[in-house]
C-alpha cells in the first residue's frame, strides 16, 4: 500500500483530515483519533510538515512576521 500523504502540524501534532472533512467541525484533528477513525497505522502515512492556523500564527510571531488577522489596532 502506498503511504497516504498527510499534512502534520509541527506545533501541536494534529493532522489535516482531507478524507472526510466536516462542515461544522475542525479539519485539523488529533493524529491518534484520525488513525483510529480510518484504521491506519503510522506506516500507512507519509507525514508532510505543516502548521495548523493557530500554530502558524505563533510561528509567524516568532519570526516577526505578523499576519494581518492577528494585528491589534493601536489607538493614538
Amino acid at each position: 500500500m502506498t503511504p497516504l500523504a498527510m499534512r502534520f502540524c509541527v506545533g501541536c501534532g494534529q493532522v489535516f483530515d482531507k478524507l472526510q472533512p466536516s462542515d461544522s467541525g475542525p479539519r485539523w484533528v488529533a493524529a491518534e483519533a484520525y488513525r483510529e477513525k480510518y484504521g491506519l497505522s503510522l506506516n500507512d502515512l507519509h507525514l508532510i510538515a505543516d502548521a495548523c492556523p493557530p500554530c502558524a500564527r505563533v510561528l509567524a510571531i516568532g519570526r516577526r512576521v505578523v499576519l494581518p488577522e492577528t494585528c491589534i489596532p493601536v489607538l493614538t
